[in-house]
Parts: C-alpha cells; sequence; structure tokens
C-alpha cells in the first residue's frame, strides 16, 4: 500500500469531531489508524489503483432509513466493495422496519458532521445501528471512509463486534 497510516491521535485534521472523539475513546489499543489520501481517488477502482489498496479489503458504508408507523430509525449499512446491500429483510429486520430507504443525504451529513463520498460507520449517532455484512470479517483488517472525503481508516475487522449497535448480518451484501 502507498499509504501512510498513522495512530488515529496523529490525525486530528483528518476528522471529523465525532470519528477522532469515537477513536480516542474507544481504541485503547491504537489499532485503528488514518491516512491522507487525494479526494479525486477516494472511491474504489481509483483507490485502489493510485494507492495499491487490494480491493478486497475496502468497505462501502450507506445510510439507510427504515420506518414503520411514526417509527423511524437509522443504521449504516457496511459492505464489501463492489457488493450492494440486500435491502429486503436482511435490513428491514434489524431495523423493525416495514419501509427502508436511503437516508436523506443532506440529514445524514448535518446529524454527523461527515462529508458526502466519505460517510463511515465509526462515530454515527449511538442510536444508529451498523449492519455489517459477514464477509467483512474474512479480512483482518479493512479500509472505510474517514468520514471527510480527503481520509481513510485502516482498522481490523474485529473492530466492528466491539462497536455498539453493531450487528453482523449473513448475506447483507450480493453481487
Amino acid at each position: 500500500m502507498k499509504l501512510a497510516f498513522r495512530p488515529v491521535t496523529e490525525n486530528d485534521p483528518l476528522l471529523p469531531s465525532s470519528v477522532y472523539a469515537y477513536l480516542c475513546s474507544h481504541d485503547t489499543d491504537h489499532a485503528v489508524q488514518c491516512a491522507e489520501i487525494d479526494p479525486a481517488f477516494a472511491d474504489g477502482d481509483a483507490l485502489s489503483r493510485e494507492y495499491e489498496i487490494p480491493q478486497e479489503m475496502e468497505l462501502n458504508c450507506l445510510v439507510v432509513e427504515g420506518s414503520r408507523g411514526d417509527s423511524v430509525h437509522y443504521a449504516a449499512v457496511v459492505v464489501p466493495y463492489g457488493k450492494r446491500a440486500s435491502m429486503n429483510a436482511k435490513v428491514r429486520g434489524p431495523l423493525d422496519a416495514k419501509k427502508v430507504v436511503f437516508a436523506n443525504l443532506n440529514y445524514v451529513t448535518e446529524v454527523t458532521g461527515m462529508e458526502y463520498g466519505s460517510i463511515t460507520p465509526v462515530g454515527l449517532p449511538e442510536d444508529w445501528k451498523i449492519l455489517v455484512d459477514s464477509s467483512v470479517f474474512d479480512q483482518e483488517y479493512v479500509i472505510v471512509g474517514g468520514g471527510l472525503v480527503k481520509s481513510k481508516i485502516m482498522m481490523p475487522s474485529q473492530f466492528f463486534k466491539q462497536m455498539p449497535n453493531c450487528i453482523v448480518v449473513e448475506g447483507l451484501a450480493k453481487e
């Protein structure tokens, strides 16, 4: 890899305050690291080519809104790069939702302080669930957005299991 990953505590300006604060209080062994990237190469194929990142390590994170009557719940859905999220019962069930749609981008960026194109499951509001496809754990380390388009986070995949509200979902990702 051609990225200089360093401990999060050395990268404060590369992360939104919610991400930085979460990692400083939850990553006690400093296993999660951050690197600066050129935003022009932030996504998938470009990131892999420019920085020699194995695509198997890359994850996509999207935010959905599930509703049932007047009840609304938000969740981050994390799947390997190149896969799509199965938006049927795999997402509706954990959210106890009748209907699931992509969350309003303006709302997501306002509430999280993150930028479009770099939403990360790290540092989200505590009442949001984090749905992670079980295949994510096939990789020892994974790379997700840093919350700002100019950054990426590398972390052990097992770190997800330490996150509150994380739910591992078999078959969440599909081709």
